[in-house]
């Protein structure tokens, strides 16, 4: 039987509904959790004073590629026998990419390419991992009833602690 994760935050326990085993992991597989921030806050902005209930994760993938990597993508989710369609000019410019990029940081076009392989159940693992981001914001008070907070508006990027890291440097610069 599968024990689902609890959240402390401020010495309350939430139940998150991850189940143990998934904990820590992200089911789509190019997007990290600074990329799913940025995709709820540019969704959140581009339908302000809206609340995201309407918005689906095709939109929210298009506005994200749109805003932060390239211009002229779409991505739309309708019932075909492979879930998604793409348009646009760097959708037919990039499509074909089959250049390989090591490490952590990729070309816009890269993306692009990569998304264009997707299907429905890749778009479905965002859709999960969007759900869990925007729970997240709502424990942590970046969203309130759906809506983006002051806080989450004028916080452009997630900033992620590495505690171990900062321990290091610190005693780096303590020891000269």
């Amino acid at each position: 039987m599968a024990r689902h994760n609890k959240l402390r935050l401020n010495g309350i326990f939430h139940d998150i509904g991850i189940k143990m085993n998934d904990l820590y992991k992200l089911k789509n597989p190019l997007f990290t959790a600074k990329d799913l921030y940025k995709m709820v806050r540019l969704s959140l902005i581009e339908h302000f004073p809206y609340s995201y209930d309407h918005i689906g994760t095709d939109e929210v993938l298009t506005i994200f590629i749109n805003k932060e990597l390239i211009r002229d993508f779409r991505v739309e989710n309708i019932e075909s026998e492979r879930g998604l369609t793409f348009s646009g000019d760097n959708y037919e410019r990039y499509k074909d990419l089959t250049r390989e990029e090591s490490g952590a940081e990729h070309s816009s076009a890269w993306y692009v390419s990569q998304v264009s392989k997707w299907g429905r159940n890749t778009l479905a693992n965002l859709h999960d991992d969007l759900a869990i981001m925007r729970k997240w914001l709502h424990l942590t008070g970046y969203m309130v009833d759906n809506l983006p907070t002051d806080k989450f508006l004028q916080q452009e990027t997630l900033t992620i602690a590495d505690a171990a890291e900062e321990r290091r440097r610190a005693d780096r610069a303590r020891l000269g």
